[in-house]
């Protein structure tokens, strides 16, 4: 489980995977924006809705997790990290328990790093995105970002991403190195092979189910 220092740190970095606006490649199709681009912009946009909306959606968190869960699930790749958090597991498990791991595992980040968003305190001044210096043929992408911080070293956040038809999309984040693709699945491995993934998808549905808990509680 990652730690909650760094936890506050995985909702910036989920809060990024939002569309960008295409730009022109030439006169009949448009270009598909580049994955820096991609993280930039689209931080502007969902925590300028988190910071407009914070009373709203401290009153009513569905409505925050409705936000993150659109603007999320069209640019992150859940199908591709899932299968790389399951590894293994992944080829023994059924067409059903893979789609039931997919949609309690989208669940429980979606709740968790929104409530995490929802109670701290970032802004697009937060960020610096390092310029990305592929190519347009390239398939696969790192983008590098610094989260800055007041009084503490910036927090090294890269994405991971790869291109498809429908554009840049992300699989995984690394926190100062820290895979969550790996750390899952490192959690999620031991779990499976003690009480079996039907036990874990039933325990990522119960952990999305909480409350979420009050700003400043424990």
């Amino acid at each position: 489980m990652m730690r909650i220092a760094r936890f506050g740190v995985c909702t910036l970095a989920l809060s990024l995977w939002l569309p960008a606006m295409a730009q022109a490649v030439n006169s009949s199709a448009p270009a598909m924006p580049p994955p820096d681009q991609v993280v930039e912009q689209t931080a502007q946009e969902i925590l300028t809705q988190v910071n407009n909306n914070r009373v709203e959606y401290t009153r009513d968190p569905e409505k925050l997790y409705a936000m993150v869960g659109k603007v999320l699930l069209p640019h992150f790749d859940f199908d591709y990290a899932s299968r790389l958090v399951l590894a293994l597991h992944w080829r023994t498990a059924t067409p059903a328990q893979r789609k039931a791991f997919e949609d309690a595992f989208y669940r429980f980040l979606v709740n968790s790093y929104a409530n995490g968003l929802l109670h701290g305190n970032y802004s697009t001044r937060n960020l610096k995105v390092d310029p990305w210096r592929g190519s347009a043929e390239d398939t696969r992408a790192m983008v590098r970002t610094q989260v800055l911080r007041p009084n503490a070293p910036p927090l090294q956040v890269d994405y991971a991403m790869v291109r498809t038809s429908q554009g840049w999309k992300a699989f995984d984040v690394s926190i100062e190195g820290v895979s969550y693709v790996l750390n899952y699945r490192n959690q999620f491995g031991p779990e499976i092979d003690q009480k079996g993934l039907d036990a874990l998808i039933a325990r990522l549905k119960a952990d999305a189910a909480k409350p979420p808990a009050k700003a400043g509680g424990s």
